[in-house]
């Protein structure tokens, strides 16, 4: 029988990870996104795989999500899109100025990015499925496939990044103040 367990983050919780984001995202600065993604790689692959909690388990598959997104190279971000992921991502290098965390610290700041990434991840999911499902079955005949291929991408891409802006300024305009103040954690 499941055991629905909440908390409430409070001002030095969110104090805790904001000085953990202001130092891992100082320290982002001066990595390539190839060690950022590297880094956020490691803190997924101290998951422990099988034997981590279901809910440590379903945030570190936000993680991967996340991690994918940031190192597809048919998603095409924007410069600002993509530093605000790369921000994100950030939160899971090591820097020698944040505090040591653990798996449940890692849990808890997936949440906090993946809420804060939430449209950004839906869109991502829906070009990922659009890409692997209905790209299969949409082939013309004496067309070229891959300049086909890349339109479709093109316009699908196009049309979800609009929606993830529309849909994030839409969160930010309704938000409470400790909801922008989140969001103003990872360069909003």
């Amino acid at each position: 029988m499941p055991l629905r367990i909440s908390f409430n983050l409070g001002d030095a919780d969110l104090q805790h990870y904001e000085t953990v984001t202001q130092q891992t995202s100082a320290n982002a600065r001066e990595q390539s996104t190839e060690a950022i993604i590297a880094a956020a790689q490691a803190v997924l692959g101290s998951a422990g795989g099988s034997h981590a909690p279901a809910f440590v388990r379903e945030r570190f598959a936000r993680l991967q999500t996340l991690i994918d997104m940031a190192a597809d190279p048919e998603w095409l971000l924007s410069q600002e899109d993509s530093r605000r992921l790369l921000n994100a991502l950030a939160c899971f290098s090591v820097s020698p100025a944040a505090p040591a965390v653990g798996l449940l610290d890692h849990a808890i700041m997936i949440e906090l990015v993946s809420r804060d990434l939430e449209h950004d991840l839906e869109a991502y999911r829906d070009f990922r499925e659009f890409r692997e499902s209905h790209l299969a079955g949409r082939r013309r005949p004496g067309v070229d496939q891959d300049a086909q291929r890349d339109e479709w991408l093109r316009q699908r891409r196009e049309v979800l990044q609009t929606r993830m802006h529309a849909r994030r300024k839409r969160a930010m305009d309704a938000a409470g103040s400790s909801v922008r103040r989140l969001f103003s954690l990872f360069g909003l």
